[in-house]
């Protein structure tokens, strides 16, 4: 079934638009931490930083990012050895490891957070009042969307013992 003209430019719009995100981000991330951090690292800093002074604890960071526990442990390893966290042990139960972020990952988190900031600045300088609800909306469906294709994922992965169809 061929997908009509607007459907089409959308398609390709949204192609063009993921990889260009991930392509800017990805090169900001080279320049930021000398090619160190992916674009998957950095996510688990910016949900660190998010924390405050604390940081998270390994269970939080697990379920912010929707990844397993040990997924979660295995990345915040690697990233202390690259020097961008720290682990400590909680004060009132030492079964729970928290996560703080160093100075050289605060430094990429907040680089991370102004190329954000500076993204969206840009987008929304684009867009007339009037349009707003409007792009939301669509945005809104999209998230909508991938939230129920990641859903079903996980639950046809569950039923075949983790492996995809």
């Amino acid at each position: 079934m061929r997908m009509d003209p607007f459907a089409s430019e959308l398609n390709l719009l949204f192609m063009h638009t993921y990889r260009s995100i991930h392509n800017v981000e990805e090169a900001m991330l080279k320049s930021l931490s000398n090619g160190s951090l992916s674009i998957g690292e950095m996510h688990i800093i910016e949900c660190i930083g998010r924390g405050g002074k604390n940081g998270a604890s390994i269970t939080a960071i697990a379920q912010d990012m929707e990844i397993s526990l040990p997924s979660a442990t295995v990345a915040v390893k690697k990233l202390e050895k690259k020097g961008f966290v720290l682990k400590s042990r909680g004060a009132e139960d030492g079964r729970r490891v928290y996560v703080q972020l160093t100075e050289t990952g605060r430094r990429a988190e907040v680089a991370h957070r102004y190329f954000h900031r500076q993204m969206l600045k840009a987008v929304c300088q684009g867009v007339r009042e009037e349009e707003k609800p409007v792009l939301l909306g669509v945005i809104r469906a999209l998230n909508e969307f991938f939230d129920k294709a990641v859903s079903q994922l996980s639950a046809q992965a569950d039923q075949n013992g983790g492996m995809q169809p």
